[in-house]
């Protein structure tokens, strides 16, 4: 391991930015992710089956991405959870009352991340069970239609299932309310950690944050809630 790599890893600066960058590159795979996954709106079965089957048309390629966004989320996971444990190991020093008030926002604004992170973790381990592995419903694995006269995997009718179930469709939309907060406050920090947070701006990123996270929130909870009300039929 280089000087600069172990230095970067055992300086809470260094994990900050780690932690940042992970967390740019986990947003920019959640958008794409999104965006995919609303042509469950485009009209026809056709748009998302297709798109499915093209991915899983080059394995390598699509493993490849899935073992690159294992080790960022992986890198993120441990950057958080290690300054957290360094934030709570940090000797308490005598704070004026607004100091002290600074400080316990800061302590619990760290604990709801670590907290809204695992439950999200947990939810995509979840996630991949139900509709990646299949195995939460060995059903899905025999749903198939064709397009094109190309026979292919019936994600349409496999979504449409999945989300049909109550319990799934809530603990998706709680999932998605975490993130919306995770996200709220983690792309507001990513500014701050590069430095580029100034009393000018603060509104503006701040903004810019809020409206990232609920317009993931709305797109990725629109699913679950089309299917629920009838919006998107098999």
């Amino acid at each position: 391991m280089s000087t600069q790599i172990k230095s970067m890893i055992q300086s809470s600066i260094g994990r900050k930015w780690i932690v940042a960058i992970t967390g740019i590159l986990m947003i920019g795979f959640i958008f794409v992710h999104m965006t995919g996954n609303l042509q469950m709106f485009a009209g026809t079965p056709d748009k998302i089956n297709l798109y499915a089957h093209l991915l899983h048309s080059y394995p390598l390629v699509l493993w490849g991405f899935r073992l690159g966004l294992l080790g960022v989320t992986a890198l993120h996971i441990w950057g958080t959870l290690s300054l957290a444990r360094e934030n709570r190991r940090a000797k308490p020093v005598d704070y004026a009352v607004a100091g002290r008030k600074s400080r316990l926002k800061v302590t619990w604004t760290s604990v709801t991340m670590v907290i809204s992170g695992t439950v999200i973790l947990g939810f995509v381990v979840f996630h991949l069970l139900h509709f990646t592995a299949q195995v939460v419903d060995k059903s899905y694995a025999s749903m198939e239609t064709a397009v094109g006269g190309v026979a292919m995997h019936d994600v349409y009718r496999m979504v449409i299932k999945g989300f049909s179930n109550p319990w799934i469709s809530g603990f998706y939309l709680i999932a998605m309310a975490l993130l919306f907060s995770h996200l709220k406050h983690g792309a507001a920090s990513v500014f701050q950690t590069f430095g580029l947070r100034d009393r000018q701006l603060v509104q503006v990123i701040q903004a810019g944050a809020w409206i990232l996270a609920l317009a993931l929130f709305v797109g990725f909870s629109s699913i679950p809630v089309g299917v629920m009300l009838g919006w998107i039929r098999p």
